[in-house]
């Protein structure tokens, strides 16, 4: 829905208050609960603040800040028909908005960080180089707190690691070397990944524009279309820029051989 007063950080603002503001037709009560329904699955869902320091920030006037966002549009007749529940459709928004956030925070880091020479076989795991280098990385102060994880070697992990992984402190799992302990963030089929990617979650500043009325990490504006007459129109976007502090803190190794059928 390209529009060119959005070309701007002042022409984003004005659409998104105008959009907020064009409610008079809405059932406002599932409005409210739409709009709380994007909000819950993306905080259950998000990866933050376990792989970053988050710092919301006022101005998108630094450069290179991302959008990650879902405009669409919905018959206004259907959003407020009694016979339609729209909850688990915004909570769908919500865990896309998520899975975007992960696939470029691995791509910053891969984009960022050199890889190890060393990698892991995918059709014969040897997790003992892992252990190694995230041995190293603690021996020399680095402290490791969080992990990403390709999924196409979870069986053989979870088997090679069953005594060192707590499962027991809910979701995410955390890895347990020596006194060390990672969360584990495992691959999915909407955020694929390659690699292991080990780092401290203090390496890293996740700025982001909080959402102007609520404060939360992502916006979420729902109104009347201005350009679409009978129809709705809901914008949710977070606005980031990863930065990495401390490059010397990440440790990516990669996988060799052929990828398996993507999985969830």
């Amino acid at each position: 829905m390209p529009n060119q007063e959005l070309s701007s950080a002042t022409g984003r603002i004005k659409h998104i208050r105008a959009l907020n503001a064009r409610t008079a037709h809405l059932d406002l009560t599932r409005l409210n609960e739409c709009k709380e329904a994007v909000w819950k699955s993306y905080e259950a869902a998000s990866l933050l603040p376990h792989v970053a320091v988050v710092a919301k920030e006022q101005s998108i006037q630094a450069a290179g800040f991302k959008s990650i966002g879902i405009r669409q549009l919905i018959y206004l007749r259907e959003f407020n028909a009694s016979n339609y529940y729209w909850g688990s459709y915004f909570s769908d928004v919500g865990r896309a908005i998520a899975s975007g956030e992960r696939r470029y925070l691995q791509a910053e880091i891969l984009r960022q960080v050199n890889p190890d020479s060393e990698m892991i076989s995918r059709s014969s795991p040897d997790f003992s180089i892992l252990t190694r280098l995230i041995d190293s990385m603690i021996g020399s102060g680095l402290s490791p707190d969080a992990m990403l994880a390709p999924i196409d070697v979870f069986v053989d992990f979870v088997k090679t690691f069953t005594s060192q992984i707590d499962w027991n402190v809910g979701h995410p799992e955390q890895l347990v070397l020596r006194n060390t302990r990672l969360k584990v963030f495992w691959s999915h089929i909407h955020a694929p990944l390659n690699s292991f990617i080990v780092f401290s979650s203090t390496a890293g500043i996740w700025h982001v524009i909080p959402d102007e009325d609520s404060d939360r990490l992502l916006t979420v504006a729902l109104g009347e279309s201005k350009q679409h007459s009978g129809s709705i129109e809901y914008w949710v976007e977070t606005l980031v820029r990863y930065q990495i502090t401390s490059p010397q803190a990440f440790l990516v190794l990669n996988l060799s051989g052929e990828p398996t059928e993507p999985q969830t």
